[in-house]
């Protein structure tokens, strides 16, 4: 792809996108991931995580983004996404490195927990060491452009309330981004479509 993205086309596309935000209600149970796009050498990748395999945990195992739950003491979701970033890949992202935000969303199915995830987008143009903590087993970088490259479309079979179940996934080199995590993916894409070939 020739037209690749940078922190200016990003940013106007998400100014012009008006994200559908949930308002917060009391009870409610609140997260926030960045979409963490570092740009080297004129080239986007995205930096998702696979999550340490934990019993008890619905997204143990899964490719995710980075991020997790509000603390009391975040001053806003943007700061749950910068903490928690650091904590889990040792990435300090300066607010500045924030080009906007995307939809808030929640888990469709009824078995996972009742939460409003806010998925903000930064962006780097430099090169960041990671340093994974004991909820990560391994990181990965994945082009911008490959996560909509229908090569890499695919599908996750799973059974829950005794139904059999389908849903689309991205299948890039092995790992296999589904769920929340791609519904995320999905929304930047369309978000940068007129913009740039992603």
């Amino acid at each position: 792809m020739n037209n690749q993205p940078n922190a200016k086309s990003v940013r106007q596309a998400l100014e012009r996108s008006k994200p559908v935000l949930v308002a917060p209600h009391k009870g409610d149970r609140r997260a926030a991931v960045p979409l963490l796009l570092r740009s080297l050498a004129g080239k986007v990748d995205v930096l998702f995580v696979r999550r340490a395999e934990v019993e008890g945990d619905p997204w143990s195992g899964h490719m995710a983004l980075p991020g997790g739950h509000m603390d009391p003491t975040d001053v806003d979701l943007m700061e749950t996404a910068r903490r928690e970033t650091f904590e889990e890949v040792g990435v300090k992202i300066k607010r500045d490195d924030f080009l906007g935000r995307l939809c808030d969303m929640h888990p469709v199915n009824r078995k996972l927990p009742p939460i409003i995830i806010s998925p903000f987008v930064a962006w780097l143009d430099r090169d960041v060491q990671i340093t994974g903590n004991h909820e990560v087993q391994y990181h990965v970088w994945i082009p911008l452009v490959e996560l909509g490259n229908p090569s890499h479309a695919s599908e996750v079979h799973y059974r829950t309330n005794g139904q059999n179940s389908v849903l689309p996934s991205i299948l890039y080199q092995g790992d296999m981004t589904w769920g929340l995590t791609r519904r995320i993916v999905t929304n930047l894409r369309e978000v940068l479509r007129e913009e740039v070939d992603v």
